[in-house]
């Protein structure tokens, strides 16, 4: 079964920045991996980007860029249909057509779904974006995903 993460939160607090970190996490972590696709430089990844990877034998997809209006649930189905992703990581907001898009992907493909939101902190957002990272593969490893 497919797990989708959906990590959802207001503008601005740190979704894209959480799935960052924990796509560098899970690069460092694993130096086995393979970049299945990256739509930027792997190795200098920003925020709003693409990357599929294979670990172990499972392919994890995280798409960071859930804003509204972005073609979320079309750049979803897209991942679906293209990697078969045994986990989906992907940010949106915590209501309207982001959460929608999530929720008719997840019916569609017959998935699990487990919605987290960032931490949020005035300061040190680095910091707690990198402890999200670790939360969330922690996660992952308890329910034997990765």
């Amino acid at each position: 079964m497919i797990t989708i993460i959906g990590i959802w939160n207001a503008s601005g607090k740190g979704k894209s920045s959480s799935i960052l970190s924990l796509a560098n996490f899970l690069m460092s972590t694993y130096p086995s991996h393979r970049v299945v696709h990256c739509n930027k430089n792997p190795s200098a990844l920003t925020i709003d980007f693409r990357l599929i990877l294979e670990i172990k034998d499972k392919i994890y997809a995280l798409e960071s860029m859930g804003d509204p209006n972005s073609g979320l649930e079309r750049r979803l189905d897209d991942i679906m249909v293209t990697y078969k992703p045994d986990v989906l990581v992907c940010a949106t907001r915590t209501r309207g057509n982001t959460v929608l898009a999530v929720q008719n992907i997840k019916a569609k493909y017959s998935s699990d779904l487990i919605w987290s939101s960032t931490y949020q902190t005035s300061h040190s957002h680095t910091l707690v974006n990198d402890a999200k990272a670790e939360h969330l593969h922690d996660l992952m490893r308890k329910l034997s995903l990765i």
